[in-house]
């Protein structure tokens, strides 16, 4: 359970708890059992009212380093509204996550836990090529720069960690392939039983995919698409930490993506077809999604393809 670590660390720093738990409107009874689960917003307020408590603006990193030693499909088990996607680019992996409020101590835990536990794992101190967070920065990031020790932006449109794609290849200190399996088996079996939460924001996606060949999607024309009231499919998006206006730039993405790969393509006519005002405006945009001017992109995609 991802509150339990907030409560130690308060309890180890001598703060008294029960004000952090009532401003998450949380009680000790809800965290006493490992199989409650969390309300979203309840989650998200314990820790930011904890790191204030605690006088700490890195109180998630903090956390999650001090961590006792211990995959992105099952995070679900622990947190509703996890949506990490692992994408493989020909020279660089990105783990994604797209909210539509940002939580700056849960998201920097997030991602300072993966990082450590996978140094811990594989005994190598990898550091990541590029970390960017939706919140934005503080005056002092310092505790961020020691730990990721890589470039670092905030205010970005995603939470993203890039790293080599060699890092994926690291071994497991102390692998045990029979374990695993049974492990596996076991989270697999819990994983089916929750309900499930990404019809809608599938259905969604793909509205807006099959609206794109036309004109770009606003809200309504994608809520009348699947078949909703405009304030009824916003309010669930927002459910499930999702929104139109993001969907609609990881469907401009995904497609930008597919489209780069197309020799027969020019770059303005991807710009036209995503429906990008100007060609200014679509290389900015992916620049954006990818650190790179897409005739770049397009010129390393393709020497990488005749490689044997």
């Amino acid at each position: 359970m991802a509150a339990r670590p907030v409560i130690d660390a308060l309890a180890e720093r001598g703060i008294e708890v029960e004000p952090t738990l009532l401003a998450a409107q949380l009680s000790r009874e809800a965290l006493a059992s490992n199989e409650n689960r969390l309300p979203h917003q309840s989650m998200l307020r314990l820790w930011e009212t904890a790191a204030v408590a605690a006088h700490d603006r890195s109180f998630g990193v903090h956390v999650a380093e001090a961590l006792p030693t211990g995959l992105t499909q099952y995070v679900r088990l622990i947190y509703d509204h996890s949506d990490w996607r692992l994408v493989l680019e020909p020279r660089q992996v990105r783990l994604i996550r797209r909210v539509a409020a940002p939580a700056p101590q849960y998201d920097e835990f997030s991602l300072t836990l993966l990082l450590v536990r996978s140094r811990q794992s594989s005994g190598t101190q990898w550091t990541p090529e590029q970390m960017a967070f939706q919140h934005e920065g503080s005056a002092d990031n310092r505790e961020l720069a020691r730990v990721f020790a890589c470039p670092i932006l905030f205010g970005a449109s995603e939470t993203e960690m890039r790293f080599a794609p060699s890092i994926l290849q690291l071994p497991h200190r102390r692998s045990d392939s029979r374990l695993l399996a049974i492990l596996t088996r076991y989270a697999d079996s819990l994983l089916s039983s929750l309900p499930s939460r990404g019809d809608l924001v599938a259905s969604a996606s793909s509205a807006i995919a099959r609206q794109m060949a036309k004109a770009l999607p606003s809200l309504a024309s994608t809520a009348a698409a699947v078949h909703l009231p405009e304030r009824t499919f916003q309010r669930r998006l927002a459910e499930y930490g999702a929104s139109h206006s993001a969907l609609v730039g990881e469907v401009r993405r995904d497609l930008a993506l597919k489209y780069i790969g197309d020799a027969g393509l020019s770059i303005g006519e991807i710009g036209y077809l995503l429906h990008f005002s100007d060609s200014t405006a679509f290389h900015r945009a992916f620049r954006r999604w990818t650190g790179e001017a897409p005739t770049r992109y397009r010129r390393r995609l393709f020497e990488q393809s005749r490689q044997p």
